[in-house]
């Protein structure tokens, strides 16, 4: 029997504004089992973080694609202080989008 494990994809860089939650996002996933990485690989993502600069379209081409790329792929994608709230309030992410 295989576990999928959780994946949080990180997108984009954060500024000095975004990194402590990007930070706190990091942190709080990883207590809670799930997996980070930069690299958007279909079928194995759980949910996209991405800067305002990312989501406001201020980005390189390849963040453009990556945004694209999850957008397509119906993978919920936030900023790190909407995931602090909806992914890890409770300390519980059995009720994180899957």
């Amino acid at each position: 029997m295989t576990t999928t494990q959780r994946r949080l994809l990180f997108v984009g860089h954060p500024d000095e504004a975004e990194i402590s939650q990007w930070t706190s996002v990091r942190d709080l996933a990883s207590q809670q089992g799930w997996a980070t990485t930069r690299r958007f690989t279909p079928d194995l993502i759980t949910c996209a973080i991405a800067t305002d600069d990312v989501l406001g379209g201020v980005c390189t081409p390849a963040e453009a694609s990556t945004l694209h790329a999850v957008t397509a792929s119906s993978i919920p994608c936030m900023r790190a202080g909407d995931a602090l709230v909806q992914l890890f309030a409770r300390g519980d992410v059995a009720d994180a989008p899957a």
